[in-house]
């Protein structure tokens, strides 16, 4: 039985060297039917040309201008179910994935008859020489919308071995999430509301609610350099987009008696966050 086709689509907004790294090792995969897309969100740092130089067999789409995360991938979804892709792997530039991460993810999804999306264990970069010493940054997506949380499971701790059975999840990190060809069609494509943040968990709560289930896949790999674009994992920047991403998700998705703990957690949570940063700062 032929494997399906999975269109990767990796989205580069000016970051050449780093998308380069990536795909390297995307060209690396044991998969044997994967196609791979490129999406330049308008980049002046010549990252269309050096990806056709280095990679040829690739397909690159060059936007007009900066379509941000869901717009950009939008547009390679598009292309991708219009040249008959049965899944979509939506991987960010600033990653490098393990050599097996396709496989597992299609056989995961294979198995499921249910599932609609699915996500890997994704470490912290650069990867290490034993998985014990591996930092976690995503096993596992937390949705709790009566604390208005969005979060990853096991975030900034190292593999300890608790994470190892491939399980439903609360939602999948855009950061690499493979769908099906028949999610995307009846849940739709991503929200461009958001801007930036959000996007996932929104596409996650939708495809859920169309039926989907939504699967955590340990064994399949990938290491993060982690929110490179935004000027790092705890930039003003970055806060203030997911502050705002967050709020838009709130709006659609929780319900009115949500709110009358919405604040209390977020508050609290605030305050943690604050009393870390000041002790590290020490």
């Amino acid at each position: 039985m032929d494997s399906p086709i999975v269109y990767i689509i990796v989205l580069n907004y000016n970051r050449r060297d780093d998308t380069l790294e990536c795909l390297r090792s995307l060209y690396r995969s044991d998969y044997p039917n994967l196609k791979v897309m490129v999406v330049d969100n308008a980049s002046s740092d010549g990252t269309a040309g050096a990806v056709r130089a280095e990679f040829p067999q690739a397909e690159v789409i060059e936007n007009g201008r900066n379509l941000m995360y869901a717009g950009g991938n939008n547009i390679g979804i598009r292309l991708a179910l219009g040249a008959g892709a049965q899944y979509i792997l939506l991987l960010n530039n600033d990653t490098v994935v393990g050599e097996s991460l396709v496989t597992r993810l299609v056989d995961a999804m294979e198995r499921d008859g249910a599932a609609g999306l699915a996500g890997p264990m994704i470490y912290y970069y650069p990867p290490k020489d034993r998985r014990e010493d591996e930092v976690i940054w995503y096993a596992g997506g937390i949705v709790k919308l009566w604390q208005g949380l969005t979060a990853h499971r096991g975030i900034r701790e190292k593999d300890s071995g608790r994470f190892t059975v491939t399980e439903e999840t609360g939602y999948v990190t855009g950061c690499g999430i493979i769908a099906s060809r028949d999610c995307f069609m009846t849940t739709g494509l991503l929200d461009t509301s958001y801007i930036l943040y959000a996007e996932d968990a929104d596409f996650s709560l939708r495809a859920r609610k169309a039926g989907y289930r939504l699967l955590f896949v340990p064994d399949a790999v990938m290491w993060h350099k982690v929110s490179l674009s935004t000027g790092g994992e705890f930039s003003a920047s970055k806060i203030k987009l997911k502050l705002r991403a967050n709020l838009i998700l709130l709006l659609r998705y929780a319900r009115p008696w949500h709110w009358l703990t919405i604040p209390v957690f977020t508050a609290a949570r605030a305050a943690n966050f604050l009393f870390r940063r000041l002790i590290k700062s020490l």
